[in-house]
């Protein structure tokens, strides 16, 4: 299915162990490289706060027209990041969490944070998930444009780090049936690994590529984020 892309600016798009092979993260990196401002402490005993992650409080879009079927914008964030904070999320995640169905929909807030699914007029669903407490701006029922704002990037649910996840589904009547379903954006433009940006085209970003969804290719001198950046 084609899609437009649920961000703005440049991004990192990553696909860590245990995701599907058709869902996506899409982090934000400084011309390091680095997700965040640099912190003092030593590495992997020191604590992030979540505003120094640069993908923070990012809008995310709607990548197509539909109906929203359901969203969820009251999960606290995490204040930030840690390695102790990432095993206990994980420990949760893997061994405590138990679906618990409310109004006919399991809750999977604990895993998913704030999220916003759209269903689009053939029945697929956009997943857009870990998003920042109280951004989500839609509700189910409502009617959404292609690229309409419906939240913001945030550190909540079972995550390690601020980014959004992104996957569609074939339906949400059996979460534990549903299937998760390849996707082509549009148009984005890729940087190889020589630096070059190129022009893509109804195609899937690569795993592990920095790509940007904007209107005009960037300069390929620049190697971090995007100077026309979203605020």
């Amino acid at each position: 299915m084609q899609i437009s892309a649920p961000l703005a600016g440049e991004w990192h798009v990553l696909r860590p162990p245990g995701h599907h092979p058709f869902a996506m993260d899409f982090v934000r990196t400084d011309h390091r490289g680095r997700m965040h401002d640099p912190v003092r402490g030593v590495p992997g005993l020191r604590s992030i706060d979540a505003a120094r992650y640069h993908c923070w409080d990012q809008p995310v879009f709607a990548p197509f027209a539909g109906e929203v079927l359901h969203s969820a914008g009251d999960w606290p964030d995490h204040a930030g990041t840690s390695a102790w904070a990432t095993v206990q999320r994980w420990y949760e995640a893997t061994f405590r969490f138990k679906p618990v169905r409310t109004e006919g929909f399991i809750d999977i807030r604990p895993n998913a944070g704030n999220y916003v699914m759209i269903r689009g007029h053939d029945g697929v669903i956009a997943f857009l998930a870990h998003l920042r407490e109280g951004s989500p701006c839609v509700v189910p029922g409502d009617r959404v444009a292609l690229g309409a704002p419906v939240g913001r990037v945030g550190l909540s649910g079972n995550t390690t780090a601020p980014h959004l996840h992104f996957n569609l589904f074939d339906q949400m009547d059996d979460p534990f049936e549903a299937a998760v379903l390849p996707f082509v954006i549009d148009s984005f433009a890729q940087r190889s690994r020589q630096g070059a940006w190129e022009r893509k085209i109804a195609a899937t970003p690569d795993v592990g590529a920095w790509v940007a969804f904007d209107v005009s290719l960037p300069d390929s001198s620049e190697q971090g984020r995007l100077s026309s950046e979203p605020g």
